[in-house]
């Protein structure tokens, strides 16, 4: 898996995981709970957006095409 795939699967983790501890921290009125959800919040949506500006000129280039389909059928 290449870094940016990390980065952004990280990224969804994030955003899945940052409405359940804002309202956790809400409903108990825990305000580090509630800081902890926005912290990941924002670097939820921030992340995707850093990974553009990455360097990936050393990626290496994907082949394309039924004949390179590593999928089962």
């Amino acid at each position: 898996m290449d870094k940016k795939l990390k980065i952004e699967t990280i990224a969804f983790v994030l955003l899945l995981l940052a409405f359940p501890i804002i309202s956790v921290g809400t409903t108990h009125n825990s305000k580090p709970v509630w800081w902890t959800g926005m912290f990941a919040l924002l670097l939820g949506g921030v992340l995707p957006v850093w990974t553009r500006y990455m360097d990936h000129s050393t990626d290496k280039p994907t082949d394309m095409g039924m004949e390179f389909d590593d999928r089962t059928s």
